[in-house]
């Protein structure tokens, strides 16, 4: 199959399909407002859930998960990490086994949720520990994540963690061994103790500004060594809530746009009506603003942005062109992954995951959805 669309920064282009993958990519000319833009599919390598499907949840019936797929493609999401937050071991095991059976229940969340992403228990139970229960934390233990990584059937890919722990930088050489994405995050290390995370080869900061004190030394923060290490990636959250603009502009400017990446950080409320819901064993509220808290109002609760929204808003914040803020989306977290098969860029070999959108004021509306060239979402007003 082909047809015609716009790439960003590249012009009007024919792209061929065949067998799943990008087979041809022929320039037909320049931009054409009448056709849509075409990019890999968006990539959200944190979502803790999305539209009353809760992946932390213990108790999750794996023949509801798929449920999750239809509207996320609809915000042009083709790949995802499924995110587990802090809980018992026992509690992190059946999520984990949850999601292998609805991987073995239906294939396309198979082939989209790419790997999983562990974030805790080993993080700090001081102030960066946000909406996450201080009293299950504990210390890294490579044992206990075998665990875990025979529950998700060695799927899991990135892991969360705090490196001031005992025993983290150890787990941190350990983890990069087995080929695992290590980011630091919830952390309150000094920026010693950051450097020597990043030197264990840590790779990513989660949520970079966020899952941090509220009070810091204007000098002895954790925040300036995360921004200043260039093999430490940063994953923002681009909702309007957990960032302010400044600091978004201030983390793509040091990055540089190849070291930045775009993640919701969404939980099960995203898309829900506006009221108080679960999060593991803590109560969170969703008010009707958008943002979502804890019910003490102790912190945010991870947010209910989806990923088209943040590109958005990325690009309002940062005034980064529409080509850059896709790469935050897709090129950059498909790179981070590497050993997982996700659509790069629009080229000859990809995987045919892919995205037609248009651009909106408020955010990237989708047309159409693609996964292994074949349609999996086309929007009523396409």
């Amino acid at each position: 199959m082909e047809f015609i669309a716009n790439v960003p920064a590249k012009g009007l282009v024919r792209i061929g399909i065949q067998d799943g993958r990008i087979a041809s990519v022929q320039s037909v000319g320049p931009s054409d407002d009448t056709k849509p833009y075409v990019s890999p599919g968006l990539i959200d390598i944190q979502l803790n859930g999305f539209a009353g499907i809760n992946f932390c949840d213990p108790d999750l019936d794996p023949r509801k998960v798929p449920e999750i797929l239809p509207t996320l493609w609809e915000t042009g999401v083709t790949t995802f990490c499924p995110t587990v937050i802090t809980n018992t071991q026992i509690g992190l095991i059946r999520c984990f086994r949850a999601l292998e059976e609805a991987r073995h229940l239906n294939p396309r969340f198979a082939q989209c949720a790419t790997c999983y992403h562990l974030e805790g228990p080993y993080i700090s139970p001081g102030g960066a520990r946000g909406a996450h229960n201080a009293k299950v934390m504990r210390p890294p233990n490579w044992e206990e994540f075998l665990e875990l990584q025979e529950a998700a059937g060695g799927r899991i890919g990135i892991v969360t963690l705090a490196p001031e722990l005992p025993g983290a930088l150890d787990f941190i050489r350990r983890a990069r061994e087995a080929g695992l994405v290590v980011a630091l995050g919830h952390t309150d290390a000094t920026p010693e103790q950051i450097h020597a995370g990043a030197e264990a080869g840590a790779q990513l900061n989660t949520h970079l500004g966020n899952g941090c004190p509220q009070l810091v030394d204007r000098h002895r923060t954790p925040l300036w060594a995360q921004l200043a290490i260039d093999q430490l990636s940063a994953s923002m959250i681009c909702d309007g809530f957990h960032l302010p603009a400044d600091l978004v502009r201030v983390i793509y400017r040091t990055k540089g746009i190849d070291r930045c990446i775009l993640i919701t950080d969404a939980v099960h409320v995203a898309r829900l009506t506006p009221g108080r819901y679960r999060l593991v064993d803590l109560e969170i509220e969703l008010l009707p603003t958008g943002q979502v808290v804890t019910a003490d109002r102790h912190s945010m609760a991870g947010s209910a942005v989806s990923m088209n929204r943040a590109v958005k808003v990325f690009m309002d914040f940062t005034e980064a062109p529409l080509t850059q803020a896709i790469q935050a989306a897709t090129a950059n977290p498909s790179r981070l992954l590497a050993r997982y098969e996700t659509c790069r860029e629009i080229a000859e070999g990809q995987p045919a995951n892919l995205t037609l959108f248009r651009v909106k004021k408020d955010k990237l509306v989708t047309e159409k959805v693609m996964l292994r060239g074949e349609a999996v979402y086309v929007s009523s007003d396409s």
